[in-house]
């Protein structure tokens, strides 16, 4: 099981769960709630900074570089230390989904009209192809971060629900939607 967190401080943060090859997609408020779903997960992917620095990280100055553009983490502070906390009580590593689409060209909107469920999503595929050593990683001094940069084919099955369909390699992985 894998778990991918689209993290909210003020609303309910989006979690989406892999098991097996189907996703479902859960808002949850509580730190109690996400640790209890994500717990058991072989990683979570948190969309939210797990390391603090006073403006820019070095890190997110990678991202910078690629042309991807993040916040830095004292300026979205309360979801950096709320991603810290969740983060010693998981095996947590950091993605943002919004750099993910970017790079694989995709619209968030072709898998939910709803960001955050999006989101979410992207996180829980990061976690899975990070299992597999097939995210691209971002390091340095002060944190890593994990984008998709090849494309899973992906299955809307139901409302929050999706399904994982995966081909003979991975690096010949494709997204399609299908729509209800």
């Amino acid at each position: 099981m894998e778990c991918g967190i689209d993290l909210a401080v003020k609303r309910k943060s989006a979690v989406a769960v892999l098991e097996g090859k189907t996703i479902e997609v859960k808002f949850l408020m509580t730190d109690e709630e996400l640790i209890n779903t994500c717990r058991s997960a072989s990683v979570v992917a948190i969309d939210a900074p797990l390391t603090y620095a006073n403006g820019f990280r070095e890190v997110d100055r990678l991202l910078i570089s690629k042309g991807l553009r993040v916040f830095p983490p004292s300026f979205i502070k309360s979801l950096t230390e709320r991603g810290i906390r969740l983060a010693k009580h998981l095996r947590a590593i950091e993605t943002h989904p919004t750099s993910s689409f970017k790079l694989l060209g995709w619209d968030w909107r072709t898998i939910s009209k709803i960001k955050d469920e999006a989101d979410s999503v992207i996180s829980v595929l990061t976690a899975h192809l990070y299992l597999e050593g097939g995210t691209l990683i971002l390091r340095a001094r002060d944190g890593e971060i994990h984008l998709l940069n090849k494309s899973p084919r992906l299955q809307k099955t139901g409302e929050k629900r999706y399904e994982l369909v995966e081909t003979s390699s991975l690096t010949q992985w494709c997204y399609t939607n299908f729509t209800h």
